[in-house]
């Protein structure tokens, strides 16, 4: 399911992991990596963005200065409506 050049990546961003009990993956990566993780992880994981000019939790993702990454529940979801 990942890929050994995925593997890499995750180990490159190891001091990043969070702890056990809480429930991002790894939290306060530079937003500039963001666009990495989006192309490298399509549809695998969620991103917040962190340390905004108005609140460090909740911030835009243009004002982020880092973000967090958290599992996603199922992957490449999509929703289709029935009327």
């Amino acid at each position: 399911m990942i890929t050994n050049k995925q593997k890499k990546i995750l180990q490159s961003f190891n001091r990043f992991r969070s702890p056990i009990d809480e429930v991002s993956l790894y939290k306060g990566i530079d937003i500039n990596y963001l666009k990495l993780f989006k192309k490298e992880f399509k549809g695998m994981f969620k991103y917040r963005p962190r340390g905004g000019r108005w609140s460090p939790y909740n911030c835009r993702m243009r004002d982020a200065k880092t973000f967090a990454i958290y599992k996603r529940e199922s992957q490449n979801r999509r929703r289709y409506w029935v009327v």
